[in-house]
């Protein structure tokens, strides 16, 4: 429901969610729609990154998904050796200020 764009797909959504649970719904439409649905939001929120961290480490990962389970909790272990280390050094040489927010 927070990525829904259109009203018809936003409002299909809400009506699965009365049907499961209408308690739900409310407390949703109590916290505010404009808070967590993009549909709603006051701000253009259209520049938003869609894919989250776990669609990046999965498609990292397909390469060795059907590995045995060591093994595959080992190549997790150097990918992320890897990624940070990168990133260590990459802000290690960055010296631009910041604003105050940040």
């Amino acid at each position: 429901m927070t990525e829904a764009y259109i009203q018809d797909e936003f409002d299909s959504l809400i009506k699965n969610v009365e049907k499961v649970d209408i308690q739900m719904k409310e407390y949703l439409e109590l916290a505010g729609y404009e808070k967590w649905v993009r549909l709603y939001a006051p701000i253009n929120r259209g520049w938003t990154v869609t894919s989250n961290v776990d669609d990046s480490i999965n498609y990292a990962l397909v390469s060795v998904i059907e590995l045995p389970i060591y093994d595959f909790v080992e190549e997790y272990r150097k990918m992320f050796r890897r990624w940070n280390c990168a990133n260590r050094k990459e802000a290690s040489h960055t010296y631009k200020m910041l604003g105050k927010k940040y």
